[in-house]
């Protein structure tokens, strides 16, 4: 028995020894570029070793406990997963070839170099990191930014044009696939974006020669345009146009240093374009590309996919880069390229450079990181606040511990017992003393140790707060962050300590540092970048082109009425008539008058003008006796009259005031029916040219002084305005209808349509006396009627300033009219009815206040009349209807009369008027939109009209031609 165990025993050490004598080993090294897509194909393994072993199957034994490589059935060594050069540089793989029980099988020695190639793997850089854009099936070829290109300048026509189009992504003109060798586009790790694409299309091609022959730089053989940026934060853009013909050809040598492939990919092509800017972050960012002088030629530009337009006095183009980002799976200009990242790691969206959560490590984050990381919740630095709470965080990765330890700055641990992978540690009230280092430090089983450090720095208050203690409040307004130190860092073109003021006249920028000088012509500065606002008369980036002939006011956007040669004013189209021309336009002949006759006339004019000086000596003498009255208050009244003409110059008509004139003696004035602080209304009667006698309202200033007249002839000229629209139809508009104008020196009066039930105000609190809490019963219709009325405004660019309930007036048959235009930007007392018995009216200005809480957040704090506020004020209207005209309060007290910026406060700490007991849900639901903050996600009046019709059963929408 035992002798034969001997037996088996050799047998078996024989049958080994003949194994080891055929496993023989080859030693082979082979290289592979670091950037090797898988797939890849390294060596193959029979080709090594023929014609020894060459149908033999392969198969990796050890050497890459990563799965980088893999070895199919043809015995080629193929790239499975991304490499990296800077994690692992070299791989020894044994490669069996044969079967395991095969004693001529052999073991192959393959040592693969990874070779570094310059520029790889990319870089995560956040200067050019791009948001994420939820992903879309049916998008395609969308650019990872979206770009706004604006020009102003003037047609061959003669009109001045201010043309915008926004790129999302690529005309089909261009051509610009990213499959396609037309086009050759890198994104570097400097966040540097060229892309290089030929001009194919013919009409491309004929706009690109007329540039580039009209002006190419003969030294460097290019048409060049520079692109500053306006925050002065990226450096500057660059748009050149190459040709590639005659002596232009060689120029083109110098763009292989920058791009390789372009005298590869792009051969062919006449003329070839190259864009280059610094990829900007998240944030638009503005270029201003200043073009050669235009003055004598004429550039044809396209703006448009079928418009092509040819401009002159071309000088800038403004162009807005918009990064819009990829869907989460893509990255690239075209967002067309697959990510590769895992296990969680962030993908850039310029160039899909993978950021690596804890524990991953490679151009793919899936190669794991062995040790131990420290981390915070917060896990953002700026985001820890003295005072504030933060716990640490101590994580194991990829290893089995024996002991894991979080030491603190005081010399205290925290040790965690074996097979345990995280601690976590709050430190309470964290104070800036504690800004040190904490550190976790890892055992494992086989004795290695780990260790990471994380710097706890509170150095920062809260937001909101600053001082040494935190314990100040900073109430920064237009969104500028608050400092610890400094205080309210405010945005370009906001200065104070609370960023409450615009930059002084002339200056802009970050801390209205930069003065505004090439603005001509009496414009002003836009205080955030400095675009210049041209006056009326002039365009352009610094305002300096006049508008062209037969054009003139604001943006030249109105024609000349001159005729028979005359000049045309570019301001305010005012004619310069040749004779024997005269009148407005310039279209009246007057007669000539005989020689003779002029003989005989100059004598009498001079006679006459001796006669006329004379009176006026005799004039002013009695004057100054006192025995001709002062008419301080008609001058007063004049000056006013044209003070809001220049205000208004661009909204009414010359020669409104003449064309709605009548005069007093068709007018029978009868009781007082309202006042106000600057206005009063007395119900009358009107004689009409046509003999019938109709109502009439009588509205005429409170007191002869500047603020009364200016708010009389604002509201005249805004009726005026609505009433000569060619849209304005009286039997339909919800605006108070006016009937005539009376402008004499002791009478002035606007006379409008009498609304026989009075204000709305007035109803609402009747009914709540009369039916205690039960709704109005055409309360909604009324509403209704007023978002129609702020609807006309909006079209007419016009701002009411002061919607509510007491400057709403019922007609008789149960229609809302907008009224009071005049007072809309001023304080004035509540609306109240007078009648004769009234004594006490002359004392209402005790009761006079600011209407306060009708005003929107950008009113409060910046005296901001629009539309969208108008809209703000309509919602506070709602809230009177739904309250049957109870008086608006943000807070308990109805007594607290709180000041503009405490208000402001007050709202944007987003509290707002409280749900009326009797108000519905989705009626609130509409009086919220129009509180939102942000004036420009307010529902516009059509919204408004739309939601409260579908609240109103029963009632057809009007439909608006």
């Amino acid at each position: 028995m035992a002798a034969s165990q001997k037996v088996v025993f050799l047998l078996t050490v024989s049958c080994l020894l003949c194994l080891v004598e055929g496993a023989r080993g080859y030693n082979f090294s082979v290289h592979v570029a670091t950037n090797a897509k898988p797939g890849t194909a390294v060596v193959n393994v029979r080709n090594l070793l023929e014609p020894e072993k060459p149908e033999l199957p392969c198969a990796i034994l050890e050497g890459d406990p990563y799965g980088r490589f893999y070895v199919p059935t043809n015995c080629t060594v193929v790239v499975a997963r991304p490499l990296d050069w800077s994690v692992q540089f070299e791989y020894l793989l044994n490669i069996r070839v044969g079967q395991l029980r095969d004693p001529d099988h052999l073991v192959v020695h393959l040592k693969v170099k990874v070779t570094h190639v310059l520029g790889y793997p990319p870089v995560y850089n956040v200067t050019c990191e791009t948001p994420v854009r939820p992903y879309s099936e049916e998008e395609s070829n969308e650019f990872l930014f979206s770009a706004t290109l604006s020009v102003e300048a003037e047609t061959t026509a003669g009109d001045v044009v201010f043309l915008k189009s926004t790129l999302s992504k690529p005309r089909p003109m261009w051509d610009m696939d990213p499959n396609d060798p037309n086009a050759v586009i890198t994104a570097g790790n400097d966040c540097h974006l060229r892309v290089v694409f030929g001009v194919h299309a013919l009409s491309d091609v004929a706009i690109a020669a007329e540039l580039f022959q009209f002006y190419v730089n003969e030294e460097q053989g290019t048409f060049r345009v520079t692109c500053h940026e306006q925050s002065e934060t990226f450096p500057d853009g660059l748009f050149e146009l190459f040709s590639t013909y005659g002596k232009y050809k060689d120029r083109l040598r110098h763009l292989e240093g920058i791009l390789p492939d372009v005298m590869v990919k792009l051969p062919n092509h006449p003329l070839i374009v190259m864009i280059s800017f610094v990829f900007p972050t998240k944030r638009a960012t503005r270029f201003n590309c200043k073009l050669p002088s235009t003055r004598d030629r004429e550039v044809t530009m396209s703006l448009d996919l079928d418009a092509v337009t040819t401009l002159k006095h071309l000088e800038t183009i403004t162009v807005d880069i918009n990064p819009v980002g990829c869907p989460p799976d893509r990255y690239g200009i075209f967002c067309d390229r697959h990510c590769i990242c895992e296990n969680g790691a962030r993908c850039h969206g310029f160039n899909g450079a993978c950021k690596c959560t804890d524990g991953w490590q490679g151009v793919a984050c899936d190669i794991p990181k062995p040790g131990v990381s420290a981390t915070t919740t917060p896990s953002d630095p700026s985001d820890i606040y003295i005072s504030a709470n933060v716990t640490i965080h101590c994580n194991v990765h990829h290893l089995e511990a024996t002991t894991l330890s979080l030491l603190s700055p005081n010399g205290s641990v925290t040790v965690s017992s074996a097979g345990v992978s995280q601690i976590n540690k709050t430190i309470m009230d964290i104070q800036p003393k504690d800004g040190v280092a904490y550190m976790c430090e890892l055992a494992d089983t086989h004795e290695n140790v780990f260790n990471a450090t994380i710097l706890l720095d509170a150095g920062n208050c809260s937001p909101n707060r600053k001082g040494e203690r935190c314990d100040e409040t900073c109430e920064c307004l237009q969104g500028a962050s608050c400092d610890r130190w400094a205080g309210c860092v405010c945005p370009p073109g906001w200065t104070g300590t609370r960023c409450q003021e615009r930059c002084p006249d002339g200056t802009y920028g970050k801390d209205c540092g930069k003065n505004c000088t090439r603005c001509l012509n009496g414009a002003s500065c836009a205080p955030s970048d400095g675009t210049c606002n041209c006056t009326a008369g002039w365009y352009g980036s610094d305002c300096n082109v006049p508008c062209p002939t037969y054009r003139y006011g604001l943006r030249c956007q109105h024609t000349c009425t001159c005729r028979n040669d005359a000049t045309c004013s570019n301001v305010d189209g005012s004619c310069q008539c040749v004779s024997p021309w005269a009148g407005e336009n310039c279209d009246e002949k007057t007669a000539t008058i005989p020689e003779p006759l002029v003989e005989i006339l100059v004598p009498l004019a001079s006679l006459l003008l001796l006669v006329l000086i004379v009176a006026a000596i005799l004039y002013k003498k009695r004057r100054l006796f006192g025995v001709v009255p002062e008419r301080v208050e008609e001058n007063e009244a004049l000056l006013e009259l044209a003070q809001v003409e220049a205000d208004l110059a661009d909204t009414v008509r010359p020669g409104w005031l003449s064309r709605w004139d009548t005069t007093s003696r068709h007018l029978t004035l009868g009781k007082l029916i309202g006042l106000g602080r600057f206005g009063q209304v007395v119900q009358g009667t009107l004689h009409t040219p046509g003999g019938e006698i109709i109502s009439v309202a009588a509205k005429s200033v409170r007191r002869k002084d500047q603020q009364c007249y200016r708010n009389f002839y604002r509201e005249a000229a805004i009726l005026v305005t609505v009433h000569e629209d060619e849209h304005h139809n009286n039997a339909h508009s919800s605006i108070i209808q006016l009937l005539g104008l009376i402008n004499e020196t002791s009478q002035k009066y606007i006379l409008m349509e009498y609304a026989t039930k009075g204000s709305l105000l007035r109803l609402l609190r009747q009914a709540q006396k009369e039916n205690g809490a039960a709704p109005l019963a055409h309360g909604m219709l009324y509403a209704v009627d007023i978002a129609r009325a702020l609807r006309e405004l909006q079209r007419l660019a016009i701002t009411h300033g002061d919607v509510a309930a007491r400057n709403v007036l019922i007609t008789t048959d149960h229609v809302a009219k907008l009224a009071d235009f005049g007072l809309g930007r001023d304080a004035y007392a509540p609306v109240k009815d007078v009648d004769d018995d009234d004594k006490n009216r002359e004392n209402m200005a005790e009761n006079e206040f600011i209407p306060l809480n009708w005003m929107s957040v950008e009113v409060l704090e910046r005296g901001e009349y629009t539309c969208q506020s108008d809209v703000w004020s309509f919602g506070v209207l709602l809230w009177e209807i739904a309250t049957l005209g109870q008086e608006p309060h943000y807070g308990g007290n109805p007594h607290d009369n709180p000041s503009c910026l405490r208000l402001a406060r007050t709202l944007r700490r987003g509290i707002r008027l409280r749900r009326p007991p009797e108000c519905s849900g989705e009626m609130y639901d509409v009086m919220m939109s129009c509180w939102h903050e942000n004036p420009s996600e307010r529902p516009s009046p059509d919204e408004v009209e739309t939601r409260l019709l579908r609240l109103t059963p029963g009632f057809e929408m009007e439909t608006v031609v």
